[in-house]
Parts: C-alpha cells; sequence; structure tokens
C-alpha cells in the first residue's frame, strides 16, 4: 500500500512537472520531434523541479548550439542520448537561475577572477567573452552538481567530461579538477 501511495505521489509530480511546459518546435520537422520526445521522456524519468526555471522551450533543429535567452532553445542533435539531453537542459536552465541573481553573478565573477586571472574566450576552450567564461565556471558546476544529484556522481563526470572533450573544453576541466574550490565561492555568493 505504502508503495502504491508513493507511486501516486510520484506520478503526479512529475505530471505538476509537465503542465508547466510549454515545448515549441520551430520547423516540426522529425528531428525537433524526437528531440521533444527526449525532453518529456527526462521530465518523466527524474525529479527536475529544483532546477526548473522556465517552462518555455523551443526546439530549433538550424540552431548552431543551445541557448537559455530569450527562451531557451535547443537544437535536436543527440536525442537518443538522454544523459547528454539532460545535460544540456539542465545548463540552460541554470542560465535562468543565474539571470535572477545579477549581483551574486557579478560577485561571483569578481571572486573567480581572483582565481583564475587569465581565462580562454572563444570556442572550444571558453565561452564568447571573458565575462562569459568566468559565468560558466558556475553554470559549469552547477551543472555537473545537478547532474550529480540526479544521476550520481560517476555518470555526471562521465558526462561532463565527454562534453568537455567538444565544447568549453577548459572550462569542463578546470570545473573536474577544481569543483571544490569554485563551490566555496559559490556558497559565498
Amino acid at each position: 500500500m505504502k508503495y502504491i501511495i508513493w507511486a501516486l505521489l510520484m506520478c503526479c509530480c512529475h505530471l505538476h512537472a509537465m503542465e508547466n511546459v510549454s515545448i515549441s518546435l520551430a520547423n516540426n520537422s522529425a528531428a525537433e520531434q524526437e528531440k521533444k520526445a527526449q525532453i518529456l521522456r527526462l521530465i518523466e524519468q527524474y525529479d527536475l523541479e529544483k532546477w526548473w526555471f522556465t517552462g518555455k522551450i523551443v526546439i530549433d533543429e538550424t540552431t548552431r548550439s543551445p541557448f537559455s535567452h530569450p527562451v531557451l532553445t535547443l537544437g535536436a542533435s543527440r536525442p537518443d542520448a538522454d544523459l547528454s539531453g539532460l545535460s544540456q537542459l539542465l545548463h540552460e536552465q541554470i542560465h535562468w537561475y543565474e539571470d535572477s541573481r545579477k549581483e551574486q553573478v557579478k560577485n561571483t565573477i569578481s571572486a573567480l577572477k581572483k582565481i583564475y586571472p587569465e581565462v580562454p574566450v572563444g570556442y572550444p576552450e571558453g565561452a564568447r567573452s571573458e565575462s562569459s567564461t568566468y559565468l560558466h565556471l558556475a553554470v559549469c558546476l552547477m551543472e555537473l552538481d545537478a547532474l550529480t544529484a540526479i544521476v550520481g556522481q560517476k555518470k555526471a563526470r562521465a558526462v561532463i567530461a565527454n562534453n568537455g572533450k567538444y565544447f568549453y573544453k577548459w572550462i569542463y576541466k578546470t570545473i573536474l579538477k577544481d569543483g571544490d574550490k569554485i563551490r566555496d565561492v559559490l556558497k559565498k555568493q
């Protein structure tokens, strides 16, 4: 009986999360439909409420890379790689969280500049600007921490290490190496 009540509660929580989700397809292509199915599958499979800051999502197969603003927009790539899709979704959601904390973000960037006086700018090592590279040290660490809470440390670190083979190479390598140091900065903000 306890299991049935627990299962019903979990189902209701997932249904509640899905009620607040609006996923639009830019081109209504098969690839975008597959990516939408992946996002819905992730919402059903995992409790993402703690890391959910916007329910409006656009999937656009023509976008070169995902972005968070003005609307969280994902490409249609890798609809069969759920942990990669989860990482991407969490990353963009965390940008929404950071956007609501402008003063703390400013302080975080200042503190990180003291630890890392020079950072790479531009693909594939860093982000599009110096400030964005510093911001991504925080965002990518929170992405790692969220993944760890959801799927466990071993899988989370593997996903982040894989991401770091292709983009934000220095950022992902740095958070895997210096996560505790960066986490201490975040705790003070």
